[in-house]
C-alpha cells in the first residue's frame, strides 16, 4: 500500500471515529432532552390505550404529555395496562369499552414491579397510614377540628355553608402525607372502605353487602368520598387491602426516576417544625454540594449507581435507597433499610427486630458513606451521633416522659390529651424540638442540632415542664391530695438531684439570701 493510500485510509477511519463520537453524544443529548420534555420522546402507544391517548390528549393534555415523557410510553405501557381492572374488583367500571379502575395501587404496580412492590410494602413508609390512630391524628381530628360536623355559627358571604366539616384539617393535612383510607360514597350517606369490603389475599372484596351500598353514577362508575380521594399519601389504605401509594414518590404520569432522585421530591412531607429533614439537608454540607454540583450528577442515568454514575453529592435517595458500588448497584424501596435509630418517638430507639439488628442496618448506611469518607471518619461521625441521641434520651426525654406519666398515674392530669398546658409543653419538647435536634445530628446540620434543637429542648424542660409539673403538685397538695403530690414531687426531685441537673437547683438562691440582695440594691 502506498503512503498516499495509507494517509487516505487513516483519514477515513479518523472521520468515521469522529462521526461515531458525535452520534453517541447526540443520542445522549436527545435522551436527556426527552427526559426533561425538551424534544418529543419515542412513544409506543399500545392498541389497548390508543383511544385513551386520543381522548385524554384533548380533555386532559397534561396527563398525556407527562406519560409521553415516561419510560412506560417508550416501552408500550399505556393507560389500560396500569388502570386495568377485573369484574370482581370493588372499584371496577367500564369506560368506553375498557374495564378499568381509577386508583392504581402497589398491588397493581406489583404486576410488573414485583420486587419493588414487596420491598415497599415491608417499609415503614407503607405503614404511614397508622397515623390514623395516633396522637398526631387526635390533634388534627379533635383539637384542630371535630370528628362530627358542627354548626357554622355565622354566614360565609357568597357561599352557603350548612355544616362545617370538622375533619378537614386531618383530610387535607395529615392524610395527604400519611395516606387516607380510600372510600366510596355509600347509599346511606356514609362511606364504604377497605374495612367494609374485607378483601381477600388477592384483593377481591368478600362483603357483598358493602358492594351493594356503593353509590355509582349513571355510567356505573363508583363515586369516591371526596374526603379520601384524591390522595397520594405514602401509607394510603387502599380498597384492595394493599398499603401505600407508589405515586407518592414517583409522580404520575411520567413516574420520573430523575425526579425521585432529587431531595425536593421528598420535601412534600419531610419538612416543617416536627421533621424538617429537607431544611436540615439543605443546611448540611451534603445539601450545599448538591446545589452546586447537581448538573454533574447524571440524574438521568438508567441505573444511577453511586461511585459509578456520580459521586458529587448524596441526595435522600442516595443514602436511603439507591444502589452503589459496594452493594452491586442494588436499589431498595424500603427507605428505612439503612436507618439504625428511629427518632420519631419521644425516646429514640435502636431498630433491632426479630430478624435483623440495628448494627446490620447501620453497616448498610456506612457502606454508602464510605464512597466519600474514610472508615475512621464514618465511625467517628456515628460516635458523635450516638452520643447526641443518648444525651437527649437520658437528660430530657426519659425524665420528661417519667414526669408526665407520674402525673397521669396520680390522677393529677386527665386522660384526655392536650386539655392541659403541660401536655402541650411535653409535645413541643419531644415532637418538635426533640425531633429537630436528633434529625439535625443525624444529617450533620449543627444549627438544627443545637439552636433549633437541644437549646429549645433544654429551655422547654427547665423553664416550662418542670415549673408546670411542680405547680400541678402544689395545687394538688392544697386540695388535700398530699400523697399524690408527694409522689410527683419525688419523681421531679429525684431527676433534678442527678449530676447532670444539679446546676439547675444549685444555682437558685435561698429566699432569705434573695431578699438580702434585693434590699441591697
Amino acid at each position: 500500500m502506498t503512503l498516499k493510500a495509507k494517509r487516505y485510509l487513516i483519514f477515513v477511519l479518523g472521520m468515521l471515529f469522529l462521526a461515531s463520537l458525535v452520534f453517541v453524544q447526540w443520542m445522549e443529548a436527545v435522551r436527556r432532552q426527552e427526559r426533561v420534555g425538551g424534544v418529543p420522546a419515542n412513544v409506543a402507544i399500545p392498541a389497548s390505550s390508543k383511544r385513551c391517548v386520543e381522548c385524554h390528549g384533548i380533555e386532559s393534555p397534561g396527563i398525556i404529555d407527562h406519560w409521553k415523557g415516561s419510560t412506560h410510553a417508550a416501552k408500550g405501557v399505556g393507560c389500560v395496562e396500569c388502570h386495568q381492572a377485573e369484574s370482581d374488583d370493588a372499584d371496577a367500571f367500564t369506560h368506553y369499552g375498557a374495564l378499568i379502575a381509577t386508583v392504581v395501587t402497589p398491588r397493581d404496580c406489583g404486576r410488573c414491579h414485583k420486587l419493588e412492590s414487596e420491598e415497599f410494602v415491608a417499609s415503614h413508609h407503607a405503614k404511614g397510614g397508622q397515623i390514623l390512630h395516633s396522637l398526631d391524628n387526635f390533634l388534627a381530628e379533635t383539637v384542630e377540628g371535630s370528628r362530627t360536623p358542627f354548626n357554622p355559627h355565622s354566614p360565609t358571604p357568597h357561599m352557603e355553608i350548612k355544616e362545617v366539616n370538622g375533619m378537614a384539617s386531618a383530610f387535607t393535612g395529615c392524610q395527604q402525607c400519611h395516606g387516607s383510607k380510600v372510600a366510596f360514597q355509600a347509599k346511606d350517606g356514609g362511606m364504604v372502605n377497605v374495612d367494609d369490603l374485607k378483601p381477600d389475599k388477592n384483593g377481591k372484596p368478600t362483603n357483598k353487602d358493602a358492594l351493594a351500598r356503593i353509590v355509582k353514577n349513571g355510567d356505573g362508575r363508583p363515586l369516591f368520598a371526596a374526603s379520601t380521594w384524591p390522595n397520594t399519601g405514602i401509607g394510603r389504605l387502599n380498597l384492595d387491602g394493599s398499603l401505600g401509594s407508589c405515586s407518592a414518590c414517583h409522580s404520575r404520569h411520567d413516574f420520573s426516576p430523575r425526579r425521585a432522585r432529587q431531595p425536593e421530591n421528598c420535601g412534600k412531607c419531610h419538612l416543617g417544625p416536627d421533621h424538617p429533614q429537607k431544611e436540615i439537608y439543605e443546611e448540611s454540607k451534603h445539601g450545599v454540594a448538591y446545589r452546586d454540583l447537581r448538573e454533574h450528577m447524571n440524574l438521568d442515568a438508567k441505573d444511577w449507581v453511586l461511585g459509578k454514575d456520580y459521586s458529587q453529592a448524596p441526595t435522600c435517595a442516595t443514602c436511603h435507597m439507591s444502589g452503589h458500588t459496594r452493594n452491586g448497584g442494588k436499589v431498595t424501596h424500603n427507605a428505612g433499610d439503612r436507618i439504625s435509630w428511629t427518632n420519631r418517638p419521644a425516646v429514640s430507639k435502636l431498630l433491632t427486630t426479630e430478624t435483623e439488628t440495628w448494627e446490620a442496618r447501620r453497616q448498610r448506611m456506612k457502606d454508602v458513606c464510605r464512597h466519600c469518607h474514610t472508615g475512621d471518619y464514618v465511625n467517628a461521625f456515628y460516635k458523635q451521633y450516638d452520643d447526641f441521641v443518648v444525651l437527649y434520651n437520658e437528660k430530657f426525654a426519659k425524665p420528661g416522659e417519667a414526669i408526665v406519666e407520674e402525673l397521669k398515674k396520680q390522677g393529677l392530669i386527665t386522660a384526655t390529651q392536650f386539655d392541659e398546658e403541660i401536655e402541650w409543653t411535653w409535645f413541643y419538647l419531644w415532637h418538635h424540638e426533640g425531633r429537630r435536634a436528633r434529625h439535625g445530628a443525624s444529617m450533620m446540620a449543627p444549627d438544627y442540632a443545637h439552636w433549633h434543637g437541644m437549646y429549645e429542648v433544654a429551655e422547654r424542660f427547665y423553664k416550662e415542664l418542670i415549673p408546670q409539673a411542680r405547680e400541678i403538685a402544689d395545687h394538688a397538695a392544697k386540695e388535700g391530695k398530699t400523697q399524690q403530690a408527694s409522689a410527683v414531687r419525688a419523681v421531679i426531685d429525684g431527676i433534678l438531684a442527678r449530676p447532670e441537673h444539679k446546676w439547675y437547683e444549685a444555682g437558685k438562691l435561698p429566699a432569705s439570701a434573695s431578699d438580702v440582695r434585693r434590699r441591697a440594691r
